[in-house]
């Protein structure tokens, strides 16, 4: 068993320096020890995105950025179907718009330093509310039971996710939140 997994290690390996050279990615020597020769998940991602300039990445983002808004704010006119009990339109173009634009930020820092920032302390809970209620939208959207109580599930789990999706933005602006909290206060006449 052992001799079997030594060799699928062997093979994994070979391929993926064939790969890399394919692709012109530089990789590490085929001498080098096991200890350095293995990387974590998010190591070995990083190393397939290729090195952009800086151009390139605004480029990207941009793009990326654009079309994922679009894509969420089209949604909207399939919203018509979800109450009338088709979600699925409404909420796949929806979710990938926002999936779409989570993902262009990694044009700007790379996938690696993007998973970090999501899931440091200032943003893990907003990150996992957000994720999650994207995952759960998906998810419900399939799961076959009254139209009713689904729908209401749906637009709910879809405000969460506008929610956390803004105050996930707001936790890169300077004093984002900050300024949120005092202006909902003043809104809504509270005492700070």
């Amino acid at each position: 068993m052992s001799n079997m997994l030594a060799s699928l290690k062997e093979s994994a390996a070979k391929a993926s320096t064939s790969v890399k050279s394919g692709l012109g990615i530089p990789h590490a020597d085929s001498n080098a020890s096991d200890d350095n020769s293995e990387v974590s998940m998010m190591e070995e991602m990083s190393e397939y995105c290729p090195k952009l300039t800086f151009q390139q990445r605004v480029i990207g983002f941009a793009t990326c950025f654009t079309i994922g808004y679009l894509m969420t704010f089209m949604s909207f006119r399939l919203f018509v179907k979800l109450v009338e009990g088709n979600p699925a339109p409404f909420v796949f173009l929806y979710s990938s718009g926002n999936i779409m634009s989570l993902m262009s930020s990694m044009f700007l820092s790379g996938p690696q330093k993007q998973f970090k920032y999501m899931f440091d302390d200032k943003r893990k809970m907003t990150s996992m509310v957000y994720l999650i209620s994207l995952g759960t939208s998906i998810a419900v959207c399939f799961i076959p039971f009254k139209t009713g109580p689904k729908i209401g599930i749906l637009v709910l789990l879809l405000l969460v996710q506008m929610c956390a999706s803004l105050w996930y933005t707001l936790s890169y602006i300077p004093y984002g939140r900050a300024t949120a909290i005092r202006m909902l206060k003043g809104t809504f006449a509270m005492e700070g």
